[in-house]
């Protein structure tokens, strides 16, 4: 019985592709997949998004400082009510200092917290 085992998973087919039109339909179907862009229902893939897609954004605006010198300053403002900051060097006031943190809860809903 091993051995009928063992003659079906040397039976797999893994031969490759002899033209290159099987080659591209072979790496047409590894490509990413597109997704529209909608609300995503599901709290915790929800969640997984949000945190992959924060830290990709939060590593743009990095690289961005860093290649053009420009002075960056990014929130993110979450559902649940966490800000999450990136700053150059020269913003850093901003979201440090108590003037800065006032400033930025003022534009967020109004009023500075305690």
């Amino acid at each position: 019985m091993d051995e009928e085992r063992n003659k079906k998973v040397l039976s797999v087919d893994t031969h490759e592709p002899d033209d290159e039109e099987d080659e591209e339909e072979k790496n047409a179907n590894q490509q990413k997949r597109k997704y529209p862009i909608r609300y995503i229902e599901n709290r915790t893939r929800r969640h997984v998004t949000f945190a992959k897609r924060r830290h990709g954004i939060m590593k743009k605006a990095y690289e961005l400082s860093v290649l053009t010198g420009a002075n960056v300053l990014l929130l993110i403002y979450s559902s649940n009510g966490l800000v999450y900051t990136f700053a150059t060097p020269k913003l850093e006031p901003v979201v440090k200092e108590k003037d800065g943190k006032e400033l930025v809860w003022k534009c967020i809903n109004g009023k500075p917290t305690p």
